[in-house]
């Protein structure tokens, strides 16, 4: 499979252990929940700075990776013509489609606020020409991201209570 080519001097967030703290688990929860629902045994979800959760369905490995977007309140703003992955992210990207040759399936999950609905996205949407630069008017600076039009993932209910 093809692997992405990472943008030369892209700034990268520093991490943000306050938010990981209050994001991570509860996004983790949600996720696992709705793949047992669809039929995955969850194989491993050790912190280990790679995929979030590992499963298996129909002997399929699958690889998710999950992120919360506190700024989805409610229904999905239609003014936000695209969901945005951090450039980051394609680290997972390059390593998917490394091991195993790209066997299996990977997912990233951008989770609404409150755990009740998610956009699915699969790696393979994540392309090289989807890489694009955003000034970011409340961190004061410019980053990269994957710029997936939110016309193309897959809003899934994911309703944790």
């Amino acid at each position: 499979m093809t692997q992405l080519n990472p943008v030369k001097n892209a700034f990268y967030r520093k991490f943000q252990y306050k938010s990981y703290k209050e994001n991570d688990n509860k996004a983790k929860e949600a996720i696992i929940k709705h793949l047992k629902l669809n039929g995955h045994t969850i194989l491993n979800i050790e912190e280990n700075y790679s995929f979030d959760i590992h499963s298996k369905k129909d002997e399929v490995m699958h690889y998710s990776e999950v992120e919360m977007k506190n700024q989805w309140v409610g229904e999905w703003n239609p003014l936000w013509k695209e969901i945005r992955i951090p450039h980051r992210k394609i680290k997972l990207v390059n390593k998917f489609r490394k091991l195993n040759n790209g066997e299996g399936i990977f997912n990233f999950y951008i989770i609404r606020n409150d755990c009740k609905y998610a956009w699915k996205i699969n790696e393979s949407q994540m392309t090289q020409d989807s890489i694009k630069e955003i000034w970011l008017s409340n961190a004061k600076r410019n980053e990269h991201f994957f710029h997936i039009p939110y016309t193309e993932a897959e809003l899934i209910d994911i309703k944790v209570n």
